[in-house]
């Protein structure tokens, strides 16, 4: 299996725990406590405001509407990958494509902050999901590099990829 699809796989089961919680939460039982740890390992990562979350029947996802739209965009950035690698023959400058990405989110929040606007889903759906997109094409061959070289460690026992 090559690195790119073990990225994709991974990021599909991220994606797939978060959309599965509200539904085992409301299931009861062995599966609402399953629920349970996937909001306290998701805790981790986001702040969980109830405000800020999408809900099914009345249960909300583990993540925020903006962490649930970058993990999203950037599982859907990661499948288009390839293609756009083939349409983009240039080196991408990272750091100036985080950085627009990020402008956004930066506004959104900090607009909020100062009483300038109020944030609201559809602010956090489109800032989150522009920084994923944009973010997965700066991260996806790292990403997919970092794999290669654990999948030749674990399979060679060498240190370098191209040893």
């Amino acid at each position: 299996m090559t690195s790119h699809r073990i990225l994709v796989v991974l990021l599909f089961l991220w994606c797939a725990a978060i959309a599965v919680t509200p539904m085992l939460s409301s299931a009861g039982g062995f599966p609402s406590q399953v629920a349970g740890t996937s909001y306290a390992f998701f805790s981790h990562v986001c702040h969980q405001f109830d405000s800020c979350s999408f809900h099914v029947d009345g249960y909300k996802f583990p993540v925020c509407i903006r962490c649930m739209s970058i993990y999203a965009s950037f599982f859907v950035g990661v499948l288009c990958f390839p293609a756009m690698k083939r349409v983009w023959q240039r080196e991408l400058p990272a750091a100036k494509l985080l950085a627009v990405a990020v402008i956004p989110m930066v506004a959104d929040v900090s607009f909020s902050l100062c009483g300038i606007h109020e944030s609201n889903d559809w602010t956090r759906l489109v800032t989150g999901a522009v920084f994923g997109l944009i973010s997965s094409f700066v991260l996806a061959p790292i990403l997919e590099d970092a794999i290669r070289l654990l999948l030749v460690r674990t399979v060679t026992g060498r240190t370098s990829a191209s040893t």
